[in-house]
């Protein structure tokens, strides 16, 4: 850890390396503050790194168990939805304009069965509403089909239990990403260029506040190296653990995360099901996904339970791979999924907002000031979904510029993609894969902040996503990095053990 940061002030100093964190710390940055970015682990490698992987338009807004009862009785609630629901839409259109090489393109289908929850009206008049929301360049293209022309079109149709039940499908254009800690490292590196500080593998903690009203920061790098910086304004953006790091200031303050677990399972479908996705309704009025993967997978979740366990050690158990097999099977019994077909797994936990009157947390985006709890100049934000992070990140600097004004000049966002420089010399990590070269992990570990062999390999680089990276692929990986991070023969061996142990971790049941 760089020992230049003791005693720093800085504007604003963001806690939690996620994407709404690293995309806050982008727009702060542009506003002309001085920013600090502390991540305790790596850029987008929490909740960032679990997510269902879909950038949906925001028809998931408008799925309640009663949509017409609870948004009859509940004007408030369908507020919410509409707001989330435009935000998607915006942020949609974005992101498909501004970074469609970090997107993948998909068709969706929604089966509307004549015992469903949900009515061919109901569908017409979302999908008229989100087309509003979002711009005409980046369309939806939806269309409700009949059950004769869904055969021939949709593979999953056959795969359906009752097909008599079969109203009609509704299909429409969306996008997956499949490497989301990407985007957080993008946000984070572009924050850097406007001026910002970024610190991952960096612990934080609040201490007291100084007589002009600043917060200290105890800062502790994983080497045990410390520093001490002061910022006028705190943004609490870690997610799940946003009570832990409120507690390190006020161990009484109140509760903000409600965190709920999203499971999924990967299996392998045919070939005809790739670039399809679909989307129904669990046996308890949840949304259930099948999803196009990465290497021809599909993965199928979520599930939505509470959890209460070790925010650092999640995992997809044995009750959750049922739950998500059966209700695959009871929907589509015709893809046969079966326990020993699950390739791997993965689980994150949503940072929902804490509410007694919401037994399942908040999903709308929320900033709370915590001047009541005694931390002023402190604010935490909740529930902010990958797909608007945007919203979230413009959201905050409105907040910040009520407690402090920018000390700098504004700057210009760049939104696109960070490119590692071309070296069509430098050999592919994967023989046969050109995508990613050895190059390009150097780069990421003198360039991009990469601390480990999981920074390169999953966040910098995505090719554990894409390639079941053998031990031979993993030495060549450390050895790649090993000149930029000091690192020598027992130290790769060290790292290449502790990667092989992480992607165990946290891509297999428990």
């Amino acid at each position: 850890m760089n020992t230049d940061l003791q005693h720093a002030h800085f504007d604003v100093a963001v806690i939690g390396g996620g994407i709404n964190g690293a995309s806050s710390a982008q727009h702060l940055a542009a506003a002309g503050y001085s920013v600090l970015l502390v991540e305790k682990d790596d850029f987008g490698s929490g909740s960032s790194s679990r997510s269902t992987r879909y950038l949906h338009c925001g028809l998931r807004y408008f799925e309640t168990p009663n949509p017409v009862m609870d948004f009859l009785l509940s004007p408030n609630k369908l507020r919410v939805a509409l707001r989330m629901a435009r935000n998607s839409m915006e942020i949609r259109g974005e992101l498909v304009k501004d970074s469609r090489e970090r997107l993948r393109k998909i068709t969706m289908c929604f089966p509307v069965l004549r015992n469903g929850p949900y009515k061919p009206w109901q569908f017409d008049l979302a999908f008229k509403i989100l087309g509003r929301f979002g711009p005409k360049d980046v369309p939806l293209n939806y269309q409700r089909i009949s059950p004769s022309d869904a055969a021939r079109r949709v593979p999953f149709v056959d795969a359906m239990r009752d097909r008599a039940s079969l109203h009609s499908v509704v299909l429409f254009t969306e996008y997956m990403y499949d490497w989301p800690e990407r985007f957080c490292v993008d946000a984070a590196l572009d924050a850097e260029r406007m001026g910002a500080t970024i610190r991952n593998h960096t612990f934080a903690r609040l201490g007291e506040r100084t007589e002009n009203g600043d917060w200290q920061i105890s800062l502790t790098g994983a080497n045990g190296a410390q520093d001490s910086v002061t910022a006028g304004v705190v943004l609490n953006a870690a997610g799940i653990w946003i009570d832990d790091v409120n507690a390190t200031a006020k161990p009484k303050a109140r509760k903000l995360i409600y965190g709920t677990k999203g499971a999924h399972v990967v299996v392998k479908l045919p070939d005809a099901f790739a670039d399809v996705g679909l989307a129904t309704v669990n046996s308890i009025g949840e949304p259930h996904y099948v999803l196009p993967s990465q290497g021809g997978l599909h993965h199928i979740g979520p599930t939505e339970t509470p959890y209460e366990g070790d925010l650092d050690d999640i995992h997809t158990d044995a009750e959750d791979r049922a739950f998500l097999i059966n209700e695959t099977n009871a929907a589509l019994p015709g893809l046969n999924v079966t326990d020993d077909k699950v390739v791997y797994t993965w689980a994150g936990v949503r940072p929902l907002g804490y509410d007694p009157d919401y037994p399942k947390g908040k999903r709308s985006m929320e900033f709370h000031d915590l001047t009541a709890d005694g931390m002023p100049g402190v604010i935490a934000t909740t529930a902010g979904p990958i797909m608007t992070h945007r919203i979230c990140a413009r959201e905050a600097v409105d907040h910040v510029r009520k407690l402090r004004s920018p000390s700098g000049s504004p700057q210009a966002i760049d939104y696109a993609p960070q490119k590692f420089p071309e070296n069509t010399n430098a050999p592919p990590l994967v023989e046969g894969d050109p995508s990613v070269r050895l190059s390009d992990l150097s780069f990421a570990a003198a360039s991009e902040h990469a601390k480990t062999l999981a920074d390169v390999l999953i966040n910098r680089t995505g090719v554990a996503y894409h390639h079941q990276l053998t031990d031979d692929h993993i030495a060549k990986a450390a050895a790649a990095v090993a000149a930029e991070l000091g690192w020598d023969g027992d130290e790769q061996k060290k790292q290449a053990t502790a990667f092989r142990d992480q992607l165990t971790r946290q891509f297999t049941s428990n």
